[in-house]
């Protein structure tokens, strides 16, 4: 979509002109002009456009004043909200009891925040989209006229009226206070939303208690408006670094930083996306800079073996001075183990602290473990306090950078040291400008975490607002995702272990907002079926006789299931609209199985009610490069699939109206495929086309120089020329193969080590008969 039309779209009507003029700057740079749209002269000739030194003078003029403009509404507009807070918040009485409450008019308090609210999340696109408009009209300007350069004029009057820049923390922040008061105060609210203490769903001693973790993609232009809708059911979590403890509402989020520990052979990654029990994660964590000598926790996740459903973990504050010790193993916390025991702290308590130092820190020596990816990001977390039945955190600015030293030649942090000195002593903040191309990877979404306590037994997803915003337009369900997975991806995907790649991967490529009418529409169709989606993973489809496949009896299994419940809601309408895509979805699960794609286990985890706020240690979905012992499993299914599918389609027959899909979901759309894999293809048949032609050259030197009666030379020219023609042709046959795989989205393999052998064979064979029959 042209930008001049996604801005008519989405600007807000009541303030359209206070919007950068953006047409009226286009036709400034005459880019609509007869002369400069490239159209041929009677003569044939293309007529440059005349550009001069006025034309300059009155565009750079209009952008100075649209930019001022600008400023001018934006500055105006976030004063404006400030003050309306504030005369919202003198309302709440001094004396905050029952009986002052009672006189507030609440429903009228709640309608003002919710004006407020929608008009901060306006203000923040508004934002969004003019700092927009003002650099695509720029770049649009530098190309068509290369003389003259106005980005660096831009970034200087951006400096000088920074409208980009206001941080909306300290308004929501006050929202959040302001909803929380009515809440707490408002009679009448729905269940879910009122204070903990007074819920009858709270989970009593009794109940045993897990935790569901969801994750998604959120993308920025969808953030603000994520936010908002968060803090009407949740107050924000206000991070206070200060000592005096005193709230300072305008306090940014929390910028945190996480250093990911593993070994030069990447043992933790492999294990984590290859779903081993053994699965496990060591970080280092602080928040703020490390330069303002924050408290640094150390902090290892690993699976209980009592319960693969629970995750465990071990957590120690350490001073920074004393972090490179502890991982070098020469020091294992005894100056703090000595406090304990001097302020007669509990000998259980002394003796649980002194296994987790040793478990942590024989863990890391056991496995050669040390610094490689840093992790820096700002968190907004949502939690109603004392309650965590419901916790959410919001990620964004997420910034990867390269931590190792696994090249001693080249090492990216010192080898004496455990952190980058470049980065903490500077104070370096996102986006990290000063950090070479190669060593960061910014990742371009926020990721939701959603956290919600599940009761034994209960299998529905409280309150509905999760369920709401879970199943809106706004974010993209990424399960398993893990910053750690994607930044050892990122960075070193050069490296020789690294031959398993996150699921997510191909994700990137796409644009992952939806059309909100579209995602409604699709919402409407699920629910048809009832509250309960039914369960379509491979775990579900698992039980029926064709184990790990979906064939046409697992699809009946299906119809079944759907059917029954369809019935037992009492609905007689069809069920052929969403059946189709029900079909659909089990073969792309299955044609992904037999290509790698999706592991048998990668259904949603439940974690232990003592995980902390980001489960880094779930199994991970993999999509590439298995190992040959998986490879070998996903031949067989295939085959077993093959064999019975036939038997399998005449046994079951489909209802009327409903017709069997032609063509895979995963062979059908557009084949989105990274230029690297084509020009690997690629760089493969040239290696094998020198290899004929060094071939073809030896076989006519050897045969021009033999002369006519050396007839042992001439056997061994005709050796060699078959070798050249094989060459040849084995080199194209396993180009153009590879090209159908790769078009057609096969699992198969595309190694080829039979024409190597041949070649190598063949030589061999001849230098040994050269030499025997020369003897």
């Amino acid at each position: 979509m042209l930008f001049g039309v996604k801005l008519a779209n989405e600007m807000y009507k009541p303030w359209a002109t206070w919007y950068i003029d953006y047409e009226r700057l286009k036709r400034l740079l005459k880019e609509d002009d007869d002369d400069n749209t490239g159209r041929s002269t009677p003569k044939g000739r293309r007529n440059p456009v005349i550009w001069t030194e006025k034309d300059e003078s009155n565009f750079v003029a209009a952008l100075d004043a649209e930019l001022e403009k600008v400023y001018e509404f934006e500055s105006h507009k976030y004063a404006d909200l400030k003050d309306k807070l504030a005369a919202t918040e003198a309302r709440i009485p001094s004396d905050i009891d029952d009986s002052a409450s009672a006189q507030v008019d609440f429903d009228s308090f709640e309608k003002e925040l919710d004006r407020t609210l929608a008009e901060a999340q306006e203000l923040e696109k508004f934002t969004r989209l003019n700092y927009t408009g003002f650099f695509k009209i720029v770049k649009k300007h530098d190309r068509l006229y290369s003389k003259y350069s106005v980005r660096p004029l831009l970034q200087v009057r951006l400096a000088a009226l920074p409208f980009n820049s206001e941080n909306y923390s300290p308004i929501l922040y006050k929202l959040s206070s302001l909803y929380v008061y009515v809440r707490d105060h408002k009679a009448g609210l729905p269940q879910e939303l009122q204070p903990s203490g007074t819920l009858s769903q709270a989970p009593t001693s009794s109940t045993t208690t897990t935790f569901k973790t969801f994750k998604f993609w959120v993308h920025p232009d969808n953030l603000m408006e994520v936010k908002t809708f968060i803090l009407r059911h949740l107050p924000l979590l206000i991070y206070n670094p200060q000592s005096n403890k005193i709230l300072n509402l305008s306090t940014p989020d929390p910028t945190i930083t996480t250093l990911y520990f593993d070994n030069p052979d990447f043992q933790l990654y492999l294990e984590k996306l290859e779903s081993r029990e053994t699965a496990s994660s060591v970080r280092l964590r602080w928040y703020g800079k490390l330069n303002s000598h924050p408290e640094i926790f150390i902090e290892r996740k690993f699976i209980d073996p009592d319960d693969k459903d629970v995750v465990q973990e071990q957590r120690i504050p350490i001073k920074e001075k004393y972090v490179k010790s502890f991982i070098d193993g020469t020091y294992s916390m005894e100056k703090t183990i000595r406090k304990m025991r001097e302020r007669n702290a509990p000998a259980a308590e002394v003796e649980k602290f002194e296994k987790v130092v040793a478990d942590i820190q024989s863990y890391i020596r056991a496995n050669n473990l040390q610094p490689v990816l840093r992790a820096v990001y700002s968190r907004t977390a949502f939690q109603i306090p004392d309650d965590d039945r419901v916790r959410i955190s919001i990620d964004n600015d997420i910034d990867l950078i390269r931590e190792d030293a696994l090249d001693s030649t080249r090492p990216i942090r010192d080898l004496e040291d455990w952190h980058r000195h470049d980065i903490d002593d500077m104070g370096l903040e996102h986006p990290f400008k000063t950090i070479r191309t190669g060593e960061i990877s910014r990742f371009p979404y926020a990721v939701l975490d959603i956290k919600v306590a599940m009761r034994t037994g209960d299998k529905k997803i409280r309150p509905s607002w999760v369920k709401d915003l879970m199943s809106s337009h706004l974010v993209k369900e990424a399960p398993k995702f893990s910053k750690f997975a994607h930044g050892v991806s990122m960075l070193f995907d050069d490296e020789e272990y690294i031959n398993v790649l996150p699921y997510w991967l191909s994700e990137l490529e796409k644009d992952i907002r939806r059309d909100p009418e579209q995602a409604y529409a699709e919402e409407l169709n699920r629910k048809k079926f009832g509250d309960q989606p039914l369960d379509l993973s491979l775990k579900a489809l698992s039980s029926s006789p064709v184990v790990g496949a979906t064939s046409n009896g697992a699809v009946a299994s299906l119809l079944a299931a759907v059917g029954e419940q369809s019935g037992r809601h009492g609905r007689q309408e069809s069920i052929s609209i969403s059946l189709r895509s029900f079909v659909d979805e089990a073969d792309r699960e299955h044609q992904q199985i037999i290509r790698g794609g999706i592991d048998e286990d990668e259904d949603e985890e439940d974690e232990s009610s003592s995980s902390s706020d980001e489960d880094e240690v779930e199994a991970v979905g993999i999509s590439s490069r298995r190992s040959s012992r998986r490879h070998g499993k996903t031949r067989s299914r295939k085959s077993w699939f093959k064999r019975h599918r036939k038997a399998s389609d005449k046994a079951f027959k489909l209802p009327p109206g409903v017709e069997r899909p032609k063509r895979l979901l995963t062979q059908s759309g557009q084949v989105m495929v990274e230029p690297k894999v084509w020009l690997a293809n690629e760089r493969t048949f040239n290696k094998w086309l020198q290899v004929t032609v060094l071939l073809s050259a030896l076989t006519f030197g050897l045969y021009n120089a033999a002369g006519k009666y050396n007839r042992i030379a001439h056997r061994l020219a005709y050796t060699y020329f078959i070798l050249t023609i094989f060459c040849g042709c084995w080199g194209y046959g396993v180009y153009m193969h590879r090209v159908k795989a790769i078009q057609m989205r096969s699992g198969k393999h595309l190694d080829s080590p039979v024409g190597p052998i041949v070649v190598c064979v063949g030589l061999l064979t001849a230098i040994i008969l050269n030499y025997y029959l020369e003897g």
